[in-house]
């Protein structure tokens, strides 16, 4: 652990930057006042309630903070900036309507992804929020096969590529269970549908989606 002067140090040498456009900040992992008044679009999206999904809310649109924010989290290990979406999680309107879910289930990645990425931006953007609201963390899908990009992919290929990726953890019981399914990005919607799918046919009742950011309404 730094010292305070250590702390000082490494301000000085490398400033703290807003997540979101890259200007300085006080504290690291902080949004500035322009991207963090500009962010948050909380809503439950239109159309979202499809096949074995019970619908979608979002946090935010994906618009360029957030996309830049994701993207250094992903594939540039940012790992502190799970943070900043975690104190966004705070200001999430919704929060009594989610009090009937059991427990919180991140979308799962590929094994072999996550083994090179070295994390699931999942457990990183909600897993210390769903703690603190006193949700079960339930890590109850795993990804069973890769599938490749859904970037550029019409509804309909992202659908098939994602077909019969998703199964429950063996172990693991969802029967009788309300689940909140969180991920990082709703596009399309097919991912979460598909990890409806494998979760009712476990057994759950009721499964909703919630993410940081989409691009619909």
């Amino acid at each position: 652990m730094l010292s305070r002067g250590g702390k000082f140090l490494k301000n000085l040498l490398f400033p703290p930057a807003c997540p979101g456009c890259g200007c300085y900040v006080s504290t690291e992992a902080e949004w500035c006042e322009v991207c963090r008044k500009n962010l948050l679009h909380p809503r439950f999206l239109d159309d979202s309630r499809r096949n074995r999904l019970d619908g979608c809310y979002a946090l935010c649109d994906y618009s360029e903070p957030v996309q830049r924010a994701l993207t250094h989290l992903k594939y540039k290990r940012k790992r502190q900036y799970g943070r900043a979406f975690s104190d966004l999680l705070e200001a999430f309107p919704f929060t009594r309507r989610l009090e009937m879910y059991d427990a919180v289930v991140p979308v799962p990645l590929y094994p072999l992804k996550e083994r090179e990425r070295g994390f699931n931006q999942n457990d990183i953007l909600f897993r210390s929020w769903a703690q603190r609201h006193g949700y079960m963390w339930l890590p109850a899908l795993q990804r069973i096969r890769p599938t490749g990009s859904q970037v550029g992919l019409a509804r309909k290929e992202r659908q098939s590529n994602l077909k019969a990726a998703f199964t429950v953890v063996a172990g693991k019981t969802v029967k009788d269970c309300r689940l909140l399914l969180v991920d990082d990005v709703y596009t399309t919607g097919a991912t979460l549908q598909a990890c409806a799918a494998a979760l009712k046919r476990n057994g759950a009742v009721e499964v909703t989606g919630l993410v940081i950011a989409s691009s619909r309404n």
